[in-house]
């Protein structure tokens, strides 16, 4: 039973190196790129000869395009900033052999400013990122896509280690990118901005991850995820405000590479 590695990317040069050699115990990578002007494609094919290219268009559409590039029986979807442990690609390797289920979760460990996040509602945040290729597929949309499988969900039990925000500068960059997509996704699905979601969200989003999450538990960590969290329900809101004032949608001109 072969496995193929998944990996979607556009300007992850200064990830794409660690994740791909953590994916090294596969029998496939595949990378597809979304038109990256920095040297992730170039880095890339020293792991694999199986990088192609496609505009993005939305995570999900992303993600399928880039399974459908895969060969072998199981795939691993991962993203340009996660890494694979040693521990945890043993464990892929013995669930894919054993094929007691057709799919597998795994909990992710999140490092926020260089600090793996336990709390916040961070941890344990399992991933369904190991499928059988038959049987997973992503629903249409264009941020916080999740793959779903038509079949048995198994549990594996090491961390899946993700390095989202490496800088302040990554936060707030990312931040605007996710607030924005997030906007578009809820006009899409028929929602509108409300001034009583934009005045009471943003504080919501705090207490529930500073309080209800245990977000203080991680120190000054805790407390400037929290806060970032809660500006990024208000600037969501304002980008669905002015989605909903000019009756349609806006779009960055390089959506996928704004988040990088």
């Amino acid at each position: 039973m072969g496995l193929s590695a998944v990996v979607i990317t556009c300007n992850e040069e200064a990830n794409i190196e660690r994740c791909l050699r953590s994916l090294s115990f596969a029998d496939e990578i595949v990378v597809l790129d979304s038109f990256s002007t920095d040297r992730t494609v170039e880095i890339a094919r020293l792991f694999t000869d199986k990088v192609g290219t496609r505009k993005f268009d939305g995570f999900s559409y992303q993600k399928t395009a880039a399974v459908e590039m895969a060969t072998q029986e199981w795939v691993l979807v991962v993203d340009a900033d996660e890494v694979v442990t040693p521990d945890l690609a043993k464990e892929i390797q013995k669930a894919v052999n054993s094929g007691d289920h057709d799919a597998y979760r795994m909990p992710r460990l999140s490092y926020f400013l260089g600090r793996p996040m336990r709390h916040c509602g961070w941890y344990p945040d399992y991933q369904l990122r190991l499928a059988r290729k038959s049987k997973a597929y992503f629903p249409p949309r264009f941020v916080h896509e999740t793959m779903e499988v038509k079949g048995s969900i198994g549990t594996l039990k090491h961390d899946l280690l993700h390095y989202t925000y490496p800088t302040a500068e990554d936060c707030i960059r990312k931040m605007a990118f996710y607030a924005r997509a997030s906007a578009r996704q809820r006009f899409e699905e028929g929602r509108r901005f409300r001034l009583v979601d934009m005045v009471f969200h943003p504080m919501l989003s705090f207490l529930r991850i500073y309080v209800w999450k245990q977000g203080f538990r991680d120190g000054l960590h805790g407390f400037m995820l929290s806060l970032i969290t809660a500006c990024s329900s208000v600037l969501r809101h304002i980008v669905l405000w002015d989605m909903t004032v000019h009756g349609g949608l806006y779009e960055s001109k390089n959506s996928k590479a704004d988040e990088n």
